[in-house]
């Protein structure tokens, strides 16, 4: 996008507003509030604009088309909402990148606590310019590897962790398992070839090690067409003791 045609906040709040009122119709009724009030639709214009900004001198996203990033990444962020998640005290995303899904989902769920760990700092750098300007008063952003064991990262603090298009759900798994807490979930964006793994036989046997289950959720967008799926990764009380890894593994 040329600096000339960048929308300015003003421009943008009624275009997120369109296509969240459009979306809303989809998500259980009560979690329409969340994402069709001023301040949920004000936060989102604010990280668009932030967003075709940063993109202009870094690689954030392919499209920074607000359009295009409406429906493609902000609405598949907010999948948790559309298949009934309850928003958790506290949440780990792994790998946000620029900004998906942890923004929208900070912005939804206003009430929880959100860390977004990123690696390349550039990307962790543009990542604080959102929690400061956004604002995201509840967010915090850790530079560095999650398999770093001096990433600063708490261990089992979070009811949830996500992460959107990172790895095989085995590898992300290892990586969570330190950080989650004793009931906590690990929530995964996948596709349908992605599912295969969870009926790897070595795979099945580490999830019954860990106490963990795996539900698999479809959900569906509206002008999206693919098999969407989030897999929900379960652990229980029952799960104790640091998972044991190398760094980098």
């Amino acid at each position: 996008m040329d600096t000339d045609e960048r929308l300015t906040v003003a421009q943008l709040f009624p275009v997120v507003r369109q296509s969240m009122n459009n979306f809303s119709a989809a998500l259980p009724a009560r979690e329409r509030p969340a994402v069709c009030g001023d301040t949920f639709c004000t936060g989102l214009a604010l990280f668009l604009a932030l967003l075709a900004e940063a993109n202009e001198v870094m690689n954030l996203t392919s499209d920074a088309d607000p359009g295009h990033v409406l429906t493609t990444h902000v609405r598949d962020s907010l999948a948790p909402l559309l298949v009934g998640l309850e928003a958790p005290r506290s949440l780990l995303d792994i790998g946000t990148g620029g900004g998906f899904p942890a923004v929208p989902l900070a912005l939804a769920w206003p009430g929880t606590a959100v860390t977004m760990s990123e690696s390349i700092g550039k990307k962790a750098r543009f990542l604080e310019i959102l929690v400061r300007n956004v604002p995201l008063p509840r967010g915090r952003v850790v530079h560095g590897r999650v398999e770093d064991r001096t990433n600063a990262l708490p261990e089992r603090a979070f009811d949830m962790i996500t992460a959107r298009g990172l790895a095989h759900i085995a590898t992300v798994l290892q990586y969570a398992l330190p950080f989650l807490a004793s009931d906590g979930r690990l929530v995964l964006w996948k596709g349908e070839r992605d599912l295969a793994e969870l009926k790897d036989p070595p795979f099945v046997a580490a999830l019954h090690r860990v106490h963990c289950t795996a539900t698999v959720l479809d959900y569906a967008l509206l002008g999206v067409e693919r098999n969407s799926k989030l897999v929900i990764l379960q652990v229980t009380p029952a799960l104790g003791g640091r998972s044991s890894r190398r760094n980098g593994s």
